[in-house]
């Protein structure tokens, strides 16, 4: 098959099996399918239940259900009513999203989570740890205590079973091998001789699908998600490069685990790997923004982040887990991200995002500068990458004035700060300031995550028009430079955010009037 545009990702269960009240119907299990029909999207990656415990009627693997009588979670309970009910339909959840795909012409393949720590006879243990126990368990302290070992043969056949299933019994136009549902995969001190050991896993797969391929007379695409940082995914024992030199890979998404996404350039090494291997790489962002508006990325940040992959030599987004059931905002999004060759002079928003991790540790993003506090030992400098074609634009005369925001914590109107963009100096009179006492970002974190950065403050706007000229494609230097600050004022103030909305001359609804669209010319 054509490399994909625009892949989208449906667990199968907290978008579609969970939101499901008995009895199903047909219509409803094909909902994966039928919600993203019509849009860019023109390959569905559909999971394929929980970790090891499956949603489809299978012949090698634990269904849910099987061996349970009493459901004490409701939501667990409405997805084992779901399997049921399908069961009665003589169906199941997965046959009928790919035979749904196969009719509408858009490829499924199931997404098989490759690892799993639920304990021995738990709720979502799987057939192969049910039977065995602690036996094919790495056993190592702390959360991979139950995870599976995959030195063993056994668990790799469990697997290779299942991949066959759904390739062969279910015809699915391909399979993704899901790396990152859990990471450790050998114990420590195996994880060299692991690597070799997954590389002949990941050609066992590569030679499946070839195999039924051609009984079948099809081909079948296979797919990995793997880390997007080189050295995590050596870490775990996945030569991913040596996977697509040796063609037994098509198609690669690196999942990125920041906890908050940004439009600046991604990591080089696995488009330029997939590429020279004639396959193609993808991008999973995080779901997450840091802004005062939106708690995840708008349309005109979706638009930035997907020109800057596709200058990087990514052939697409992965994208999922939109708010859902999808509305007007998440199929704009669906469409566009699929051509970015029709938005490159359409509005887009480039913007820098604050270090992770709790405020005074160790970060696990360095590379990013916010917040960067206002003192007079240095001068603050953010760098923002700017993907678009400005200077063709400019050529063409369809480039606008863009607008730069910089957004302060706790700013002191009677410092004497300098700002500046590529050199020039910004002049503050003309600029539109804004500012907000008791700023509540609409940023949500889950348990656990943590970022250096308030999601709560006064907060000072300051909005600059920048003229067509002023902006450089790639980096674009923002410079903050303190000259005097108050002495009365012993809170610390800093650079929270860096926003730089690009305009141009564009089939714009008209401005000043209070209409939606303009009606054609009758006659």
């Amino acid at each position: 098959m054509d490399h994909p545009r625009l892949i989208y990702y449906n667990d199968a269960h907290h978008f579609h099996g969970k939101r499901i009240e008995p009895p199903t119907s047909r219509h409803m299990l094909q909902w994966p399918v039928d919600e993203l029909a019509g849009t860019g999207v023109d390959l569905l990656v559909f999971g394929l239940g929980y970790g090891d415990v499956y949603f489809h009627d299978s012949e090698v693997g634990r269904v849910v259900g099987q061996d349970k009588e009493v459901w004490e979670s409701f939501i667990d309970w409405r997805v084992m009513r779901m399997v049921e009910e399908a069961r009665r339909l003589g169906t199941d959840q997965l046959r009928e999203v790919i035979e749904r795909g196969t009719e509408l012409g858009l490829p499924v393949f199931p997404s098989l989570k490759l690892q799993d720590v639920a304990p021995p006879g738990g709720e979502r243990c799987g057939r192969l740890k049910w039977e065995r126990g602690e036996v094919v368990c790495l056993g190592m302290e702390g959360r991979y205590e139950f995870a599976y070992d995959w030195a063993l043969d056994e668990v790799r056949e469990s697997k290779l079973a299942m991949v066959r299933e759904v390739l062969e019994e279910y015809r699915a136009d391909g399979i993704e091998l899901d790396f990152m549902f859990d990471q450790c995969y050998f114990r420590p001190g195996q994880v060299e001789e692991g690597t070799q050991i997954m590389s002949e896993f990941v050609a066992q797969v590569r030679q499946l699908a070839r195999d039924i391929g051609e009984v079948q007379h099809r081909q079948i695409c296979v797919m990995v998600r793997v880390a997007l940082e080189r050295e995590h995914n050596l870490a775990m024992g996945l030569d991913v490069e040596g996977w697509l030199a040796a063609g037994h890979v098509d198609f690669v998404a690196g999942q990125d685990e920041r906890i908050l996404t940004d439009t600046e350039p991604k990591p080089a090494w696995l488009p330029s790997a997939a590429n020279a291997a004639e396959g193609a790489a993808y991008y999973r962002p995080p779901r997450r923004v840091y802004h005062e508006s939106v708690g995840s990325p708008s349309l005109e940040m979706c638009r930035a982040l997907r020109q800057t992959l596709a200058r990087q030599g990514y052939a697409g987004l992965y994208h999922g887990y939109m708010p859902w059931p999808l509305a007007e905002r998440e199929y704009a999004c669906l469409r566009e991200m699929a051509y970015p060759e029709v938005t490159e002079r359409r509005p887009k928003r480039y913007y820098l995002q604050p270090r992770e991790g709790a405020a005074g540790d160790a970060t696990s993003t360095p590379e990013r500068v916010l917040p960067a506090e206002l003192d007079m030992e240095r001068v603050i400098e953010a760098e923002i990458w700017v993907a678009d074609d400005v200077e063709g634009a400019r050529r063409d005369n369809e480039m606008r004035a863009a607008n730069l925001t910089l957004r302060f914590a706790a700013y002191c109107v009677d410092d004497e700060v300098e700002m500046r963009f590529n050199g020039r100096v910004l002049d503050q009179a003309a600029a539109e300031v804004t500012h907000e006492r008791a700023l509540t970002m609409a940023t949500r974190l889950a348990g656990g995550m943590e970022i250096d950065a308030p999601l709560g403050m006064p907060a000072h706007w300051f909005r600059f028009r920048l003229e067509p000229d002023a902006v450089r494609p790639g980096r674009n230097l923002v410079e903050v430079e303190c000259r005097r600050l108050d002495p009365r004022a012993g809170f610390a103030r800093s650079l929270n955010g860096v926003e730089l909305h690009l305009r141009y001359r564009d089939f714009e609804r008209p401005l000043g009037l209070e209409v939606e669209r303009v009606d054609p010319p009758s006659g």
